[in-house]
């Protein structure tokens, strides 16, 4: 049946923050998973282009009280990437690391979440929400 992965953001979050975090969200994903990513590509003129995602990565709308509970909902796939109020406050990423690590993922709060699994699982979770507008 073969792997999805979307991006689900807040919709409360305004535009430029939540391009923001779809982008951190993706570089987590390369990380991840770097078979997702192409091989580079040299263009007709020599001049090699990085390769980008071999899945499609649809960038999905919630309401952002709804967050939370998809963010739980997912907890058991492949791999689930939640963007939460520690990455938006934090001035460095050891500062992110000490504020994660003191905090239970029920007690987060949640503006944008990468999903990556199972096509029904990722559906069953975020099928019924719109593509971000």
């Amino acid at each position: 049946m073969g792997e999805k992965c979307v991006i689900i953001l807040s919709d409360a979050v305004p535009v430029g923050l939540q391009a923001n975090i779809a982008s951190l969200l993706s570089l987590s994903l390369g990380r991840s998973r770097p078979d997702l990513v192409g091989e580079t590509v040299t263009a007709a003129d020599g001049t090699d282009i990085p390769g980008i995602s071999r899945l499609p990565l649809p960038i999905l709308a919630a309401p952002a009280a709804t967050l939370a509970d998809l963010f739980a909902e997912a907890r058991a796939m492949p791999l689930v990437v939640p963007f939460t109020d520690a990455a938006l406050q934090c001035k460095d990423y050891d500062s992110y690391r000490s504020r994660l690590a003191a905090q239970r993922t029920d007690e987060m709060v949640v503006h944008g979440l990468l999903l990556l699994g199972a096509r029904k699982d990722v559906n069953r979770i975020a099928g019924q929400l719109p593509l971000l507008r």
